[in-house]
């Protein structure tokens, strides 16, 4: 014991103090601590404190974790509130013991709880509610309340609402319902009905709400479908389809529109029209099954047995009874072939009232109110001269009658030159006269028709030698039209004159015949106009490019002005006289062709002369300066405030501001002396000039009171009345020198 205590360096003192300090801790809690709470009160004697308590140790968690196994096993899986806050913290640092037999060591504070600390946060309709509500356990040993370990499944409190499924876990209710209003589903349902059920939603299914099929929206599962009828009544009559189920002629995309019977089956396959036939339309609820397959069980005979018993279907087809759809080939299956416009004629314009034969074939038998010929050709047939490809074009061969057709007479309708059916007749005079209205009024009398209108090919004549006239044409005269110089068809006689034709814009100016100006090949631009020779206006720069009628406005070429404001306005407003030549010319309006400003009642030198027009004029030339004067302050601040008047060339010029050439003396205080050599603002602060004292106090006061003092000459006290007349004694030459002779006794004596 000594080697030991030689080794840790204690001395007896120490170890007899650490055994009382041992004793003391063993015996120490037993007798000293306060009583243990109820739940753990079987702990409270002297040889259970080690259950808790560690010497030196405090009570460190797994000693109570050793007893609360359901608390450590959600530790270990980290789960629940304990997990997520409390983590590795002593469990006493909130379950207070040694507090007395009454104390609760579970400190819950219900309603301030943080229920989101537990990993099942409370929204909706859950907010509110109370704890014992959901949490219903309670502790085996002590039957207190327990707060672990409750479900967070929607059924642990809510019970199984829907019932079982056998695919769909209906237990999940989250993928329909939530929290905030359980009969408010979710909008977008995480719920497949196609794959967790036996019943997959197609067709208008898919639209149907849950509560049509799942009565009272309880229950869901499991149900028992047996066909249709099972939220369907069945519409038709009892028996009607035997064991025929509904899915072999319904789908759920319809329960009218949609059809997937294999009508093939019953030996009558449906095709075209048939197709889209609604089955009311041939069948009936008194008798599904028709009598016959017949045409005629269904339709009714259009032709009221004029065919006997020839088939519907020898013409008619299943994919239209009528047009296009039509078999009936009325060229083989007929004694009348159809051809040229005949086939294009509806089939009712022939057989009116439905009547198909017996019919009569020839012409007249259709078209009798259309034969404009009468009886003149007899019983002679129309197809001898006419033929169904068209009506008007005839095959008749003209030449036979002494006037072949030919040209545009061939293309002609008969009536257009027998009009009243009188083609048998010789009475239709071959002259042009006879068919065609002499458009040209007698003014070619004598003249036949083919010396200008050649041939039959067309009346309008590509050409027409105008040599053959008085008037040739040359120039612009070829391009025009035959009508603009032949109105109304007028061609003689024609005046030939210019004013014939064209208005004469000059009328009454010009005695001169046009050509003397105007030619042939083009009315404006007369580039061959001399101005210059033949007016008395001589054109110069720009005006020898501008349009005529910029200056002959409405064609008014005589008793023009020739001052320029006949054409311009004048932009000074004649505040710079009439005679617009002193500064512009015609080469360009913007330049000063003189650079003269020796006009008005200001003219520019020096400085000035170098000045561009806009610093004055403004940038567009448009300010104007007419009437304010030629006084400088109205450019110029006048630096003088006023104290000189406003002639400030008196003193400055137009060359230089400064120097300036003021004479002081004609002020009536001539500077000399040391005064002419002093800045102008040392006597005139402020720039203040008229108006000022000529006395020298007014500058100098500081001066004779500065002497006050002086060994040599105390002012203020020689002369205490010499402020106002230092002239006495001093000049303007220096100040310190009075004038030889001059002093006042005082001075002398001192010196």
């Amino acid at each position: 014991m000594a080697g030991v205590r030689a080794a840790w360096g204690l001395s007896t003192g120490c170890l007899a103090a650490c055994a009382v300090i041992l004793a003391a801790l063993a015996i120490g809690p037993a007798q000293a601590a306060r009583p243990l709470s109820k739940v753990h009160a079987h702990l409270d004697k002297k040889s259970e404190c080690n259950s808790c308590h560690v010497a030196f140790g405090g009570v460190p968690q797994e000693k109570c974790l050793d007893c609360h196994t359901g608390i450590a096993r959600r530790l270990s899986k980290r789960l629940g509130y304990h997990a997520k806050v409390v983590r590795g913290d002593g469990c006493n640092n909130c379950h207070r013991e040694h507090l007395g037999r009454n104390h609760d060591p579970n400190p819950l504070d219900k309603r301030n709880f943080e229920h989101d600390l537990t990993g099942y946060r409370l929204v909706g309709g859950h907010v509110g509610v109370g704890c014992r509500e959901c949490h219903t356990a309670k502790r085996k040993k002590t039957n207190r309340d327990s707060y672990l370990g409750a479900s967070t499944e929607c059924r642990a409190c809510h019970g199984d609402y829907h019932g079982d499924a056998e695919r769909a876990d209906l237990a999940d209710c989250e993928k329909c319902h939530n929290a905030f209003d359980w009969k408010q589903l979710n909008a977008r349902l995480k719920f497949d009905h196609q794959k967790e059920t036996r019943f997959p939603l197609t067709g208008k299914h898919a639209r149907v709400a849950c509560d049509k099929c799942h009565l009272g929206k309880r229950k869901f599962g499991p149900i028992e479908v047996s066909g249709c009828v099972t939220c369907h009544q069945d519409p038709h009559p009892p028996g009607i389809f035997g064991a025929r189920i509904c899915e072999e002629c319904h789908v759920t995309t319809g329960w009218k529109e949609s059809s997937i019977f294999e009508h093939t089956t019953t030996g009558w396959p449906l095709r075209g029209k048939h197709k889209r036939t609604r089955c009311l339309e041939c069948h009936k609820w008194e008798r599904w099954t028709p009598r016959d397959t017949d045409c005629t069980g269904c339709h009714e005979d259009d032709h009221r047995g004029q065919f006997g018993q020839t088939p519907c279907t020898r013409c008619h087809q299943e994919s239209g009874w009528k047009g296009r759809h039509l078999k009936f080939n009325h060229d083989s299956m007929s004694r009348f072939p159809l051809r040229g416009k005949h086939r294009q004629v509806d089939c009712g314009k022939c057989h009116p009232g439905g009547k198909y034969k017996p019919l009569k074939t020839e012409c007249k038998s259709c078209h009798q109110d259309d034969n404009p010929h009468g009886d003149t050709f007899g019983d002679r047939p129309c197809s001898n001269c006419h033929s169904p490809i068209d009506w008007k074009k005839t095959r008749f061969d003209h030449g036979v009658t002494g006037f072949p057709l030919e040209g545009r007479h061939i293309d002609q309708p008969c009536f257009r030159c027998h009009p009243n059916g009188t083609e048998t007749e010789d009475d239709t005079v071959q002259d042009c006269a006879f068919c065609h209205a002499d458009v040209h009024r007698d003014q070619f009398e004598g003249a036949s028709c083919d010396r200008c209108h050649r041939g039959f090919e067309r009346w309008n004549i590509p050409f027409f030698d105008h040599t053959l006239s008085r008037f040739q044409l040359a120039g612009r005269h070829t391009t025009v039209a035959c009508v603009d110089c032949h109105p109304d068809g007028r061609y003689r006689p024609i005046d030939t004159a210019c004013a014939n034709c064209h208005y004469n814009f000059h009328e009454p100016q010009f005695a001169d015949r046009c050509d003397s100006c105007h030619k042939v090949d083009g009315w404006s631009p007369v580039a061959d106009f001399d101005h210059d020779g033949r007016t008395a206006y001589k054109l110069y720069g720009r005006h020898r490019d501008l349009d005529c009628a910029k200056c002959h406005v409405q064609n008014q070429y005589k008793g023009l002005p020739q001052d320029c404001d006949g054409c311009h306005i004048d932009v000074h407003i004649g505040k710079k006289g009439a005679d617009c030549a002193r500064c512009h010319t015609t080469a360009d309006w913007t330049t000063n062709s003189g650079i003269d400003h020796d006009f008005g009642a200001f003219r520019l030198g020096g400085v000035h002369d170098l000045i561009e027009c806009e610093r004055c004029h403004g940038p567009d030339r448009d300010r104007v300066l007419a009437g304010t004067g030629p006084e400088c302050v109205n450019c110029h601040r006048d630096v003088h405030f006023g104290s000189f008047g406003p002639q400030c060339h008196e003193c400055h010029t137009q060359e230089y501001f400064l120097p300036a050439s003021f004479l002081h003396y004609e002020t009536g205080f001539r500077l000399s002396g040391a005064h002419r050599y002093v800045e102008c603002r040392e006597c005139h602060p402020g720039r203040v000039f008229g108006g000022l004292p000529n006395e020298c106090s007014f500058c100098h006061s500081d001066t004779f009171a500065a002497t006050a003092g002086s060994p040599t000459c105390d002012h203020t006290v020689c002369v205490p009345g010499g402020r106002n007349n230092c002239e006495n004694c001093h000049t303007t030459v220096r100040w310190d020198l009075a004038r030889p002779g001059a002093g006042c006794g005082l001075c002398e004596d001192a010196r």
